[in-house]
């Protein structure tokens, strides 16, 4: 049985989840930002860097385990929870996280209708979905092999489907390379800049939510060896809650790893 947490705990969970993922997928051992705002792009240093993005930002885009927080949710959905009932708001400092995380909600809601061709059913096609769909089948073909494939082709076999075309499921697996080549080495690459900037806006939000509560909670301990400590917040009493506050208030003292930054309009316009 999953341990009842309360609600300062389970947002406490989740902040750190999804800031520990965030910070796994934009940083400077993935990427570099080329240019100065609002002008600036991001380049993955190599194509192995941009499938490990596509496929944490699946995992950023999932849902929680039930048997580790009682109740499965969104990551994304319990984010804009956090925004419009939040446990550390001073003075609306929550307020930067808010609008960063409603942004990225929106676009990746989104749904652009994109011409492909398909060679391997010899076919020009165009396929209408959420921005959100065709960045989780892309990277859960990143991850997977052929043989773990089924899924991916059942949503690709739908969506040809609406746009008339009927496949095999055997056929639609044969596709998804073709899909794979617009949709992730293509397209993604193209959004790739517009989503570390949406998501580096959320870390920073993150931050200046919490940085009062930071303030707060630290207490710097003098002695022969320095150290410092954080007061945790009333209702934080779970060991794993515990645990992740203090990895949350680190986060703080230690900022962001990547500087906010703007990238060009002509990468947010297609698509």
């Amino acid at each position: 049985m999953a341990t009842k947490y309360s609600k300062i705990e389970e947002e406490v969970i989740f902040l750190r989840a999804i800031t520990d993922l965030i910070d796994s997928m934009v940083n400077h051992a993935v990427l570099q930002v080329v240019g100065a705002s609002p002008d600036a792009n991001i380049l993955f240093h190599t194509s192995t860097d941009q499938r490990l993005f596509n496929i944490l930002l699946v995992d950023l885009l999932s849902t929680s385990d039930k048997r580790l927080v009682g109740r499965r949710v969104p990551y994304l959905a319990a984010l804009t929870e956090i925004c419009n009932e939040p446990s550390f708001d001073v003075r609306g400092s929550v307020e930067g996280l808010r609008v960063a995380t409603a942004s990225f909600v929106d676009w990746l809601a989104f749904e652009p209708t994109v011409e492909a061709w398909l060679p391997s059913i010899d076919r020009e096609v165009e396929l209408t979905m959420p921005r959100s769909t065709f960045l989780r089948i892309c990277g859960n073909l990143s991850k997977h092999s052929i043989l773990r494939q089924s899924r991916p082709a059942e949503e690709v076999q739908l969506l040809l489907e609406k746009s008339g075309v009927s496949l095999t499921l055997d056929e639609a697996v044969l596709a998804l390379e073709d899909f794979y080549q617009r949709f992730h080495t293509d397209i993604l690459n193209y959004h790739a800049s517009a989503i570390a900037e949406m998501l580096t806006q959320i870390q920073w939000g993150v931050y200046y939510y919490l940085l009062p509560e930071y303030e707060r909670s630290y207490v710097f301990e003098c002695g022969e060896f320095a150290k410092y400590r954080f007061t945790y917040p009333e209702g934080v009493e779970q060991s794993l809650a515990k645990s992740l506050y203090w990895d949350l208030m680190n986060d703080v003292r230690r900022k962001p790893i990547m500087n906010r930054f703007v990238v060009t309009k002509h990468l947010k316009s297609r698509y």
